[in-house]
């Protein structure tokens, strides 16, 4: 019996180059990148406040220490700060659409 002929060059199919196509860069969306940011600020700081019982306790009793005008108060003022972010993001998806594009 013989042995094939392993010298031969094997063909090799066409490749086809495909047009490059133009970069389009997305625009960044800010309001992921504020909220993803205070989320993450949140959990760090809940992360750093649970991992120690001193102060895990000492927060207990600075919440517990809250009369309700100043549970109300801090209630607001974190409503607000929802409020502000908001309204930051709001400005500036508003400047990007107002933005003019070539």
């Amino acid at each position: 019996m013989t042995e094939p002929n392993t010298t031969a060059p094997v063909p090799t199919p066409p490749t086809a180059v495909a047009p490059a196509a133009p970069a389009v860069s997305a625009p960044i969306r800010w309001g992921g990148v504020v909220w993803g940011v205070l989320l993450t600020a949140f959990g760090v700081a809940t992360l750093y406040i649970v991992s120690s019982a001193e102060r895990a306790d000492r927060v207990g009793v600075w919440l517990g220490s809250l009369t309700p005008g100043s549970a109300w108060a801090l209630a607001a003022a974190l409503l607000g700060l929802v409020i502000v972010v908001s309204a930051l993001l709001g400005g500036i998806r508003a400047a990007q659409r107002r933005r003019v594009r070539p």
